[in-house]
């Protein structure tokens, strides 16, 4: 037969003396008061969830009465058999605002999202809501401040991001409402399809004509020189034709995705936007490049370009759209422009080196547009190695030339 635990009385709590060691005495059902040698008494409750015994705080006493404690004990079973943890509830109760509760959200989806998702959420989400509503309580959040934040956006013409962000607030508040730390989920009131303008397909700008490539390169030489640039920024650049990566991964390429032996780049599917591992030769120039950035970096960031304020994180997504800006390519050259640049020089040239269009896919680490042959044929990460390998050997020859 279970034992039954007598419950406390006010009396009993006041007679309690401090011992030598802290103590407890129980009220049932998982309450107890505790008493400390330095004669603190204070409520503790104990519960078990996901299989994990866990205790919480109810209040130091006669702060919290018995009562109150006993009052906090039903309400917190209640959120048990809810299937809320009471403390994750607490700790998400006293921090309210909207910035607070999105930071407790990205910690969860970090777990969730591949690292470049989690990276690209985080930067669409804390630019455009923190500056505006992140230290506003979210319960005092009105619709119409979603709105403005939305067409903030439209005018700087980041359509496509505006309706991610919309997205990711709703995501915020059902986390939210979950927790009770708002009652409804206003995102729900909110016409997406009307609230956001619908984004037009657009191209990235890219050089593809031989002669402006030429002066690209050039200027891409003298950028350093013209305008006393961060180092990061200057060898970020000057490697970004050579080796074409998306944005993302150029500007967080690390050192240990680099083999110098072996001359390639290695890069995690995590990280890639197709989710597949993906090995990129290296030419003999992208090695000088990456070489000469070593004395910059290698010892101190895990970065090969790390940011000039912080060497725990990478470039900016702006760094090098500004870089080109500032030589004069605003509207017709962007970093994602290099892997277009790559593709229409090589498919014009395919006589010349010989690698037809799946070797040049492969090397944009592109996967097949056919889903049911793609399923059939889930390529290794070194299929076409020399031959990717030969034909970047012919692209830095090309520019070199040109």
């Amino acid at each position: 037969m279970p034992r039954i635990t007598k419950p406390l009385s006010d009396a009993e709590i006041k007679r309690s003396k401090p011992k030598n060691k802290e103590y407890k005495i129980g009220d049932g059902q998982g309450l107890f008061l505790v008493i400390r040698p330095n004669g603190t008494k204070f409520f503790r409750f104990d519960y078990s969830f996901d299989s994990k015994r866990k205790s919480m705080s109810f209040g130091i006493y006669p702060d919290i009465s018995l009562k109150e404690a006993r009052d906090k004990r039903e309400d917190t079973k209640k959120l048990i058999r809810e299937g809320i943890d009471p403390i994750e509830n607490k700790r998400n109760a006293d921090m309210t605002t909207f910035q607070d509760i999105t930071e407790k959200w990205l910690e969860i989806m970090q777990n969730e999202w591949k690292e470049v998702t989690y990276i690209k959420a985080k930067g669409i989400i804390t630019n455009n809501t923190y500056p505006h509503i992140g230290k506003k309580d979210m319960k005092d959040i009105q619709r119409t401040d979603i709105l403005n934040l939305i067409k903030i956006m439209e005018k700087k013409g980041t359509i496509e991001s505006a309706n991610r962000l919309l997205n990711y607030i709703e995501r915020i508040y059902k986390y939210a409402v979950t927790y009770n730390i708002v009652e409804h989920n206003i995102i729900a009131d909110i016409d997406k399809r009307n609230a956001v303008k619908r984004p037009t397909v657009k191209h990235f700008p890219a050089l593809t004509k031989e002669k402006d490539i030429k002066d690209l390169m050039q200027s891409i030489d003298t950028y350093g020189e013209l305008f006393k640039a961060d180092v990061s920024t200057v060898y970020a650049l000057k490697l970004a034709p050579y080796v074409f990566l998306r944005p993302f991964n150029l500007r967080h390429l690390e050192w240990k995705e680099i083999n110098f032996e072996k001359k390639y780049i290695e890069i995690e599917g995590s990280k890639m936007k197709t989710g597949q591992d993906f090995i990129l030769p290296l030419c003999n120039k992208a090695l000088e490049i990456l070489k000469a950035m070593q004395p910059y970096s290698f010892d101190k960031s895990s970065f090969v370009f790390p940011s000039p304020t912080s060497n725990l994180k990478a470039i900016s997504e702006g760094t090098l759209n500004q870089a080109l800006m500032r030589l004069g390519y605003k509207n017709s050259m962007t970093p994602h422009g290099f892997r277009a640049m790559f593709s229409t020089i090589a498919h014009e040239h395919i006589r010349e080196h010989g690698y037809h269009t799946e070797i040049i896919e492969s090397c944009l680490a592109h996967t097949d547009t056919n889903k049911i042959r793609s399923a059939y044929n889930r390529d290794s990460k070194m299929k076409y190695f020399e031959e990717k390998r030969e034909l970047i050997n012919w692209w830095e020859k090309w520019l070199d030339k040109n």
